[in-house]
């Protein structure tokens, strides 16, 4: 990701896994910072998120777990935090943490997984936990968090190996669940548009479409579609005008 004239990104360097600030002109890096251990689960070594940033923070998720908000200027550590030993985190299979972090607005978002609840919400300049889903408490997947506006409400699209469901941005309310189970690892994000939320993952599992309707203040899903044409491993969906690539 990049803001500025900086990129981030990251990767395992022989001390440990560290976030990178490259010079966007040069790409000469400008700092380095620690995120955890190296290495990673299921014999495949590395980081698997991209930093997100606001231009003044950057918060990484490392593939062990650990969530490290620095200084975009500097590098400098501001917080950390771990998704399994302070929120009860569980990832569906052996591939670790993987998912890209949200900054939404004064939060940052992100599926720790397991029975303490699927998803968190924390303030991004303090790690003060806003909120963590009680009613939703599948593992995590690979997918990462979709924020979207549906029946006039803003909430994330949360993709697991059990179910597709709706977060509300608020206060990580469940909005509204589907089940669809998936297997082994489920890796793209949900896509949505226009009242129709997309999902699709590998291992023989294809795609389901669920209709969004809003009635009464209340979203219920219903599935619209579902196949093989569109099964997705590793890479993800995209949208273009009507039509998923």
């Amino acid at each position: 990701s990049f803001a500025g004239d900086k990129i981030f990104t990251m990767g395992d360097q022989p001390d440990g896994c560290a976030i990178l600030a490259l010079d966007l002109a040069t790409g000469k890096t400008l700092w380095t910072a620690p995120v955890g251990r190296p290495g990673g689960g299921g014999g495949h070594p590395g980081p698997r998120a991209t930093p997100a940033t606001d231009g003044t923070l950057v918060v990484s998720l490392g593939q062990y777990g650990d969530l490290v908000c620095v200084q975009a200027a500097t590098g400098k550590g501001v917080w950390k935090k771990s998704l399994e030993s302070d929120f009860g985190g569980k990832v569906m299979s052996q591939w670790g943490f993987s998912e890209s972090p949200l900054l939404d607005g004064s939060m940052v978002v992100v599926t720790p997984g397991g029975p303490k609840g699927t998803v968190l919400a924390l303030n991004k300049t303090s790690a003060a936990t806003l909120w963590q889903t009680k009613e939703l408490t599948d593992s995590a997947s690979y997918a990462s968090l979709v924020p979207a506006e549906i029946g006039g409400v803003r909430q994330y699209l949360v993709l697991t190996d059990a179910s597709v469901s709706g977060i509300s941005s608020s206060n990580g309310q469940l909005l509204w669940k589907a089940a669809r189970p998936g297997k082994t690892a489920v890796v793209p994000d949900p896509v949505y548009h226009d009242g129709i939320a997309f999902v699709t993952s590998g291992y023989g599992v294809g795609h389901n479409a669920f209709r969004l309707s809003t009635a009464g203040g209340r979203i219920t899903p219903q599935e619209a579609y579902a196949g093989k044409e569109l099964e997705v491993h590793h890479g993800g969906v995209v949208l273009v005008g009507e039509h998923l690539y």
